[in-house]
C-alpha cells in the first residue's frame, strides 16, 4: 500500500522551484522597495545596490520558474513513454 502511494506522488509535478521563485519575487519587491524607502529619507541616504540587486531578484525568479517548468514537462514526457510502453 505504501509503494501505490510513493508511485501516486512520483507522477505529481514538482512545486519547489515555482514556491522559491514566489519567494524569491516577494523579497526582491520588499529589496525594491525598501531602496526607495530609504532614497526618500534624503539625498545622502541610499541602500547599497539598489538596482542591481532587484534586477538580480528578478532574474532568479524567471530562472527558477523557467527551471520548474522544463523539469516539470521533462518529467511528464519520460511518464508518458512510460506508460506508452506498458500500455
Amino acid at each position: 500500500m505504501a509503494s501505490s502511494h510513493h508511485d501516486e506522488n512520483e507522477r505529481l509535478p514538482i512545486t519547489w522551484p515555482f514556491r522559491a521563485a514566489g519567494t524569491v519575487m516577494v523579497l526582491t519587491t520588499i529589496w525594491f522597495c525598501m531602496g526607495w524607502g530609504i532614497r526618500d529619507l534624503g539625498p545622502e541616504e541610499r541602500l547599497a545596490g539598489h538596482m542591481p540587486i532587484f534586477w538580480l531578484g528578478l532574474l532568479l525568479t524567471f530562472l527558477l520558474a523557467v527551471f520548474g517548468g522544463v523539469i516539470n514537462t521533462v518529467r511528464e514526457r519520460r511518464r508518458l513513454q512510460l506508460l506508452q510502453h506498458d500500455g
